[in-house]
């Protein structure tokens, strides 16, 4: 992707070493970067000098300083990575010094005077590009890991789609508004990042999980289309596609919007910004897939669509007819009996059969499996089915000699989740999925309640201010476990990028939702006040989602970890190793606090 690089021409450069070439030869040049590397050639001296646009090999030019040079001194004892600026004159290279891996390789210069700028310290690691650093030095030298090249250019990559997001919801009528980040603890949801009031001795502010609630309120103030590119916070543990402490999303609200409107403009912008900020490629429009169906199918609400690998429901086929107790007796206690082929998995050790069937132990499911060798049938289910039997499991998952087939029996949720791990797990080993493809779909229909697996009474299962499928009727009518919300996930490649839903701004219909819950009104008005009061005024329907931008930069950019899409991440123990935070804070701090340290119990 060509940029534009502008610059300002001072007492250090005239130009930039990577824009030199042929035309440039006889001109007298002031450069101005890094000494990325020095060589020594019987007496010249030469040094490669990496500009500070240099993040590729296109800002890399050759210096060459001669004994009898003022400047050969001073270079001569100067470390790499050091800062200079140095004048000289553009020649062309002798024909056998050509280096044509690069773009500057043609020229190079030589050196009449320099100015070191600064000098630099033995470093903690080499900056050459290609070179492995470990984590936990590439963090607490977040600086030097930027000059190897890749993180500079994600972090261009992060920029462009930025430019990308708010060039086109602009142009769709969308309002970009920042809201508060300083604000109330909210009771739901995960953990608040707490900040304490000086003003207000024992009142805390909060850090926004979300900019939920505000962007809500907007829609009740008039703002028809609203977006930011907001910040979030929750004190969460992290992974490997979530960030502890803080991250950002592309949040938007519409008002008198639908679902499907909501569809529409995701869909319009996230194929905008496949085209604008990768070569990967994206559907028009997206699939939707039921949560219910998504689970039966994949094993999870996250499924990853480039690979066809669904698991099969073979309850009603064997779950009578066996002699297998196992299967026999999976209907009359409410279970399902499922299978899902494992591609090339005949040759696979006994452990790892074994490791799948202790997993689904632990999540009550009682597992086993079939190896169809070209010779014959071997596996824990090999002598207690009958030919048709195996016959319907290798009909069912499309198994073919080679491959092997991995049963469970148990509730339907367990075993929905024993088998979509196992399927995530094949995909990734055996690369199913087509690396440059980008598969969303929308999952949909995600259920508003579920019963407590203790104490049986009803929670919400996903957002609380989701509107019912059905509205008050249906809370009033419908047994909890079987109603529906407006809620939907954006799911790609098995990664969720976003939660959305169509609102509940009807006071009545939230009143009725919080108490199958198990609030009252005053819950809602106590922990919700400024919703709560908005919505008797008038409120528009409204729906909204907020797709996460770093997490959509990971996969444009092909990265596993979000920690390689962020300037300045936490570690995985949530700890900052650049700036030593959290930090110990001195006494005055707290006392203006109004605030004490107590140590954790031993």
């Amino acid at each position: 992707m060509e940029q534009t690089r502008p610059l300002t021409i001072n007492r250090y450069r005239d130009t930039r070493g990577g824009d030199l070439g042929g035309d440039d030869v006889g001109r007298h040049v002031l450069l101005a970067g890094w000494v990325a590397a020095k060589r020594d050639h019987g007496g010249l001296l030469f040094i490669d000098l990496r500009d500070p646009a240099g993040v590729e090999s296109a800002g890399l030019v050759q210096l060459v300083v001669h004994p009898g040079v003022p400047a050969f001194e001073s270079l001569s004892h100067l470390r790499i990575e050091s800062a200079i600026s140095a004048g000289g004159t553009v020649v062309a290279r002798a024909p056998g010094t050509v280096n044509p891996r690069l773009p500057t390789g043609g020229i190079e210069v030589m050196v009449a005077d320099v100015e070191v700028l600064s000098s630099a310290d033995v470093l903690p690691f080499p900056v050459e590009r290609d070179t492995d650093v470990g984590e936990e030095a590439r963090l607490r030298y977040r600086y030097l890991d930027m000059r190897r090249g890749p993180l500079v250019e994600r972090l261009a990559a992060r920029a462009r789609l930025a430019q990308v997001v708010r060039s086109h919801l602009t142009e769709r009528g969308f309002l970009e508004i920042q809201t508060p980040v300083l604000t109330a603890s909210s009771p739901e949801g995960a953990r608040d990042f707490l900040v304490p009031s000086r003003l207000y001795p024992g009142e805390f502010y909060a850090l926004p999980q979300a900019p939920q609630q505000f962007k809500q309120l907007l829609m009740v103030g008039g703002v028809e289309r609203y977006f930011q590119i907001a910040p979030c916070f929750r004190d969460e543990a992290s992974r490997a596609d979530r960030s502890p402490g803080e991250f950002y999303q592309i949040d938007l609200e519409m008002a008198f919007a639908t679902q499907e409107d909501v569809f529409t403009e995701v869909e319009l912008m996230m194929g905008r910004i496949v085209t604008e900020c990768s070569t990967k490629k994206a559907p028009a429009s997206f699939p939707r897939i039921g949560y219910a169906e998504a689970l039966d199918r994949f094993g999870t609400d996250k499924p990853d669509l480039r690979f066809e690998l669904e698991i099969a429901d073979v309850t009603a086929a064997l779950g009578g007819g066996t002699e297998l107790p196992m299967f026999s007796a999976a209907p009359s206690s409410g279970h399902v009996i499922r299978a899902l082929r494992a591609p090339h998995a005949a040759v696979r050790s006994r452990k790892w059969f074994d490791e799948f069937q202790e997993a689904g132990k632990k999540g009550g499911v009682i597992g086993s499996w079939l190896q169809l060798d070209p010779d014959g049938v071997r596996g824990t289910l090999s002598k207690k089915l009958t030919e048709d039997e195996v016959s319907i499991l290798v009909g069912a998952t499309g198994a073919a000699p080679g491959d092997a087939i991995l049963c469970a029996v148990g509730p339907r949720a367990a075993v929905a989740s024993a088998l979509g791990d196992q399927r995530s797990a094949l995909g990734r080993d055996l690369k199913l999925g087509e690396p440059d493809a980008l598969s969303f779909c929308w999952v949909v229909d995600f259920p508003m309640f579920e019963a407590n697996v203790l104490t049986g009474e009803w929670e919400f299962s996903h957002n609380p201010f989701s509107m019912p499928q059905g509205g008050l009727e249906a809370l009033a009518a419908t047994d909890p476990g079987e109603v529906l919300a407006y809620q939907y996930d954006l799911v790609c490649n098995g990664v969720e990028l976003s939660s959305g839903a169509v609102r509940n701004h009807l006071p009545e219909v939230m009143e009725k939702a919080f108490s199958i819950a198990g609030y009252g009104p005053d819950r809602i008005q106590e922990s919700f006040p400024a919703l709560w009061n908005a919505f008797h005024y008038g409120p528009p329907p409204h729906a909204g989602i907020a797709p996460g931008f770093d997490r959509i930069l990971m996969l444009l950019e092909d990265q596993a970890n979000l920690r390689e899409v962020i300037a300045f991440p936490l570690n995985q123990g949530a700890r900052d190793l650049l700036m030593g935070a959290p930090s110990v804070v001195l006494d005055s701090q707290l006392a203006e606090l109004h605030l004490e340290v107590v140590p954790p119990a031993p």
